[in-house]
């Protein structure tokens, strides 16, 4: 009893972590169908190379080049499948547990208000969900927090010439991994400008060459820090960037409506939206942006270097989001996630006996924020199968269970991305019809030939032209269509006229 007593801060913490890990394997380990854009990254892993990663992604697609590169290295030793490919996934959102702690100990006083922290950011269930999906998010929140962390602790006054170099090389990698962690870094460089150059009479000038000491001026140490991320920046740019201006038109063009504009009242309206995605299933906005407000004027008023860097990133985001740079929405955001919890919960270090009024508002004003949340993983822990949305897996395999040799295919424009992977994994001979992107249904349709059977493999899009089509022209044989969804696959007979 004596060493719970001593320990019980560690112990609860060791235990909400746990929590959070085992949340974050259940869901891998059910191991739900891929969803559109999940299968579009798991066809280039497993038909495109290594340096293909560098270029253009088939389906359009943006990805971290070595975030692909690590998921093929994986599916090379441990074999090509759904789970392997959000394997990395999955560990980035077991290690931002334990580095979210690390942060909230660094920024919050109170024990309460760390372990509350650690509580809600392990059953949040946005980022459970990103634990067992193949895509980049959580690597996202992953290298946010880190490099919050790298920027905070950094101490100027110990860097050696090497310590420079290696940290910067470091940083260099990161956006490799995570495109928006660009924008924590810069917010980080920035605030580095603000050291007094007095702080600089303290470096240890011994450990530079004896031709560069007393040379070194005041953002000296920041350019030599900043030199291996701006070369790595411009090769980025070089052949990354550049050769996916095509999937980067499709992304400004999907995202039309999440860009900030001078607007006033349409940048607090994605706020909103933001922040109800991120704390899902919450709805008290109001309540969250009372507590976001509260939370920032205490870290400023403490002048926290936590809350410069989260100012500049996000001043950073909301310009590239301006110039159609960047989107500001939800799942494309979601490195902001741990500094808008840290905000949010940043009022519970003011809770005091002696302030029973103020306490009590504090304590009401989470109570409404993150209630739904924990209402929300109870349902989770319950469940025993969860969708994305999509059963393309399910509908691949009745489809191949159930072919016949004369059986004609017709995958619609919007499924033929999850029919592209999925039938990947099958010696699929029969004829194969794929509705052309720009060519109108009906016409398609149309031209199908008389008296012979097809099966319809319809996903993700709008299915209904087609489906009137075939209740209007055609004996359906079978049907299979996947409750709250817009999956279908359906075997008909179309007969002569």
């Amino acid at each position: 009893m004596n060493i719970f007593k001593k320990y019980w801060y560690s112990f609860l913490l060791l235990l909400i972590i746990l929590f959070g890990v085992l949340l974050r394997l259940k869901g891998l380990l059910i191991n739900p169908s891929m969803w559109h854009d999940e299968c579009a990254l798991g066809w280039n892993i497993k038909f495109k190379t290594y340096s293909d990663f560098l270029g253009i992604l088939r389906f359009m697609q943006m990805a971290p080049p070595f975030f692909m590169v690590a998921t093929k290295l994986m599916t090379k030793i441990l074999g090509f499948s759904d789970i392997v490919l959000r394997l990395l996934p999955f560990f980035a959102g077991i290690s931002s547990i334990v580095a979210f702690y690390l942060l909230a100990s660094k920024t919050l006083k109170s024990k309460f208000a760390v372990i509350c922290a650690v509580f809600f950011f392990a059953i949040n269930q946005q980022l459970i969900n990103y634990s067992f999906e193949f895509k980049p998010y959580n690597f996202d929140v992953l290298f946010t927090i880190i490099c919050l962390l790298f920027f905070i602790k950094l101490n100027i006054e110990k860097l050696s010439m090497k310590k420079i170099l290696f940290y910067g090389i470091l940083l260099s990698l990161v956006p490799w991994f995570s495109f928006v962690s660009i924008f924590i870094i810069a917010g980080g460089f920035l605030n580095l400008n603000t050291i007094k150059p007095e702080v600089l009479k303290n470096v240890n000038w011994l450990s530079f060459p004896p031709h560069l000491r007393g040379r070194v001026r005041v953002g000296g140490l920041q350019l030599l820090l900043a030199l291996p991320i701006i070369i790595s920046g411009l090769v980025y740019l070089k052949l990354y960037l550049v050769n996916n201006y095509i999937g980067g038109s499709h992304m400004i063009s999907y995202w039309q409506n999440s860009f900030v504009t001078s607007n006033p009242f349409f940048f607090l309206h994605l706020a909103v939206e933001n922040l109800k995605y991120f704390f899902f299933p919450s709805k008290y906005a109001l309540f969250m942006l009372i507590l976001l407000t509260w939370g920032t004027v205490i870290f400023l008023r403490e002048k926290s270097q936590f809350i410069n860097i989260s100012l500049t990133s996000f001043i950073l985001l909301i310009i590239a989001s301006f110039l159609h740079f960047y989107p500001f929405a939800n799942r494309l955001v979601l490195l902001l996630l741990p500094i808008f919890l840290l905000l949010i919960l940043k009022p519970l270090d003011l809770i005091v006996f002696n302030k029973k009024i103020k306490s009590f508002i504090i304590i009401s004003l989470m109570f409404f924020t993150f209630s739904p949340q924990i209402f929300q993983i109870k349902d989770f822990i319950a469940t025993k199968s969860i969708s994305k949305g999509e059963h393309p897996r399910e509908m691949t395999e009745a489809l191949v269970k159930s072919l016949k040799d004369g059986d004609i295919i017709f995958v619609s424009n919007s499924a033929n991305t999850e029919f592209a992977y999925y039938s990947s994994f099958y010696d699929i001979k029969n004829h194969l019809i794929q509705e052309p992107q720009h060519s109108k249904t009906s016409e398609v349709l149309n031209s199908l030939e008389k008296g012979r059977n097809y099966w319809f493999y319809l996903t993700f899009g709008d299915s209904k032209p087609i489906l009137e089509w075939i209740n209007k022209n055609a004996k359906i044989i079978q049907n299979f269509h996947a409750e709250q969804s817009n999956d279908y696959l359906i075997y008909i007979h179309l007969p002569k006229d």
